[in-house]
């Protein structure tokens, strides 16, 4: 008897449809997208609404950034280039390989500026008068119709990207700013991804609009601006919220914090909550989060971050993501830097076929497609 007659051909194990479901959801997206090809009931299984859900599910609730989180950065140079990188990669390994990302829009030498993301979408501002969105991790994406709006030298729009759970829809809003009315009168358009039209809503709280080169920032199913009240010849920071369901407006109150000593203060999302930071006294950047969004007594002194020496005229942007161990990822000076507030260190990660960036974002891979089937 050979070797080759004497093996045994055993059947391939069962394995439920429950438990091939369970692990195809905790994959790389990569994965899913290559594993559509091994047979029409995976093909079938993949791109099921439900599993889309679920694998969605588990990958914003994965805190830990560790297999479906990236950060997108946009390069300064002359031409409009995209890089991506993995979060857990920054955080762990002393190099991290950056990939290109082919933008959809052909636009060599115009900068589009990141709106924001959501559940693997990346909203981009298109000059000012449409927006695009497009999840990069299935190479999928949707430009919105023109607003409309009469521009003119001073105006401008601020938008804002979220999802309505109610109904189950993609919207960006765009609050557009004319500061040469009086009263800085906002309107106010939101478009919708499920019937790619923009329809007009109630304006801005009167005498209030969102800083220029500010986006809402998107928590608990609305979209958060921070903005300048005024009245009289007296000016005032306050937090605008959105409710995307209902469409309705509120104020945030923000904590009580240093207005003296303290730049205009910035808005984010940080573990999913509404975060705020600012400049304290040009030494230090602090960073307060609301752990119950609408509850101002939640509100909570999250980090203080030193300056480097000879901070000149830059900022910290972000911070984009804190890992399980407490570092924070930020920007500085263009470059990407990790703070540890637990001995108040500083380190640069190394990007591979990259340096220099203008912006970044936070985003997860996912399935999600914006195009309707």
């Amino acid at each position: 008897m050979t070797q080759h007659s004497s093996l045994i051909l055993l059947p391939l194990p069962f394995l439920p449809e429950e438990l091939i479901l369970e692990i195809l959801t905790k994959l790389p997206i990569k994965s899913l997208l290559r594993f559509k090809s091994v047979s029409k009931s995976w093909l079938h299984l993949i791109s099921n609404p439900y599993f889309i859900k679920k694998q969605l599910h588990f990958s914003t609730q994965n805190t830990h950034f560790i297999t479906n989180h990236r950060i997108i950065l946009s390069a300064t140079t002359a031409e409009f280039h995209l890089k991506s990188c993995s979060i857990s990669s920054l955080f762990n390994n002393p190099s991290t390989i950056s990939e290109d990302i082919n933008y959809p829009v052909k636009n060599k030498f115009r900068h589009d500026g990141i709106v924001g993301s959501c559940n693997g979408f990346l909203c981009f501002a298109i000059k000012g008068d449409c927006v695009l969105l497009w999840n990069p991790s299935i190479k999928v994406s949707k430009k919105s119709p023109p607003l409309g709006n009469n521009w003119r030298p001073g105006c401008y729009t601020s938008f804002g990207l979220g999802y309505d759970h109610k109904n189950d829809d993609y919207k960006v809003v765009a609050v557009f700013c004319d500061p040469n009315e009086f009263f800085s009168e906002s309107k106010v358009k939101i478009f919708s991804m499920n019937t790619n039209t923009w329809r007009k809503i109630h304006d801005f709280p009167h005498g209030v609009s969102p800083y220029q080169n500010s986006s809402g920032k998107f928590v608990s199913g609305t979209l958060n601006w921070a903005s300048n009240y005024s009245l009289g010849n007296s000016s005032f920071w306050i937090i605008v919220s959105l409710d995307l369901e209902n469409e309705t407006y509120k104020e945030v109150l923000p904590p009580d914090y240093e207005k003296e000593d303290c730049s205009t203060p910035s808005l984010g999302v940080l573990k999913g909550c509404l975060c705020m930071n600012y400049d304290y006294k040009k030494s230090d950047f602090v960073v307060w989060l609301m752990k119950d969004y609408g509850v101002r007594e939640s509100w909570i002194k999250l980090l203080t971050i030193p300056y480097l020496p000879n901070p000149e005229d830059f900022s910290y942007s972000g911070p984009y993501c804190i890992s399980e161990s407490g570092e924070v990822l930020l920007m500085f000076e263009f470059d990407l830097i990790l703070y540890d507030p637990r001995d108040n260190s500083f380190r640069y990660p190394r990007i591979e076929g990259g340096k220099g960036w203008f912006d970044a974002e936070v985003y997860v891979e996912s399935l999600v497609s914006p195009m309707k089937d």
